[in-house]
């Protein structure tokens, strides 16, 4: 009987061992089996903006790759529309952009993400204009909170941080069923922003921001 007993009391606290074990993991993976599509904006011939010979499509690479990195180590399956410098464009297609755009969004909706986050640079003729700005397409309700909550996120630690804007007329974003947004992490027309998305430190502590965001989205989407 003594055994027996012995038994119960060591089972009981191996439960209690992996049960609090298991609480620690969930609470390390908050993004524990999400799937997130993040899509690096141009690539191959299309290089996007340029200043001097930083080219807007090697930068967005850089730091999709750094986010990926990040979100899969908070648990989340995380896929990309290009992981090396090429188009997503169709062979011989007479316009070449449109049917990149197509297909990305085609990727996106097939895959049953639970949410995208496209990567791209911002550019103008006024050289003062600078910081990270959210955009996204009011066709699914949840983008505007993604928006609001990433900005908001990246706004604490950030000061350069503009408000988000909703804009409809993006070709590939209006086809796109899963939520998501688009963010300019900033212009390289400032020479402030330039250096700065240039700097693997800065990229990484941008991904990070980026980051803490989608886990804060996905935290209030469970309430």
């Amino acid at each position: 009987m003594k055994k027996y007993q012995i038994f119960i009391l060591i089972m009981f606290f191996l439960s209690i061992c992996i049960f609090e074990k298991v609480n620690a993991t969930i609470k390390d993976l908050p993004l524990l089996d999400k799937i997130i599509y993040l899509d690096a904006g141009h690539g191959g011939k299309d290089c996007g903006a340029i200043s001097g010979s930083t080219m807007e499509k090697d930068l967005n690479l850089s730091i999709v790759k750094k986010l990926a990195q990040q979100l899969g180590e908070k648990g989340a399956i995380v896929l990309l529309t290009r992981n090396t410098d090429k188009d997503l464009a169709n062979k011989n297609t007479q316009n070449r952009k449109r049917s990149d755009l197509t297909n990305r969004a085609m990727l996106i909706n097939k895959s049953k993400a639970n949410l995208y986050i496209s990567i791209h640079m911002n550019s103008t003729s006024n050289k003062n204009w600078r910081g990270l700005q959210i955009f996204y397409n009011s066709k699914n309700k949840e983008n505007e909170k993604l928006a609001k909550i990433v900005n908001e996120t990246i706004k604490k630690k950030m000061s350069t941080v503009r408000e988000i804007k909703k804009d409809n007329n993006y070709y590939m974003y209006k086809q796109i069923r899963t939520p998501g947004i688009l963010i300019e992490a900033g212009f390289l027309s400032n020479p402030s922003d330039l250096y700065l998305l240039k700097q693997d430190k800065y990229q990484e502590y941008l991904a990070n921001l980026i980051t803490n965001g989608i886990i804060e989205y996905i935290k209030k989407k469970k309430l």
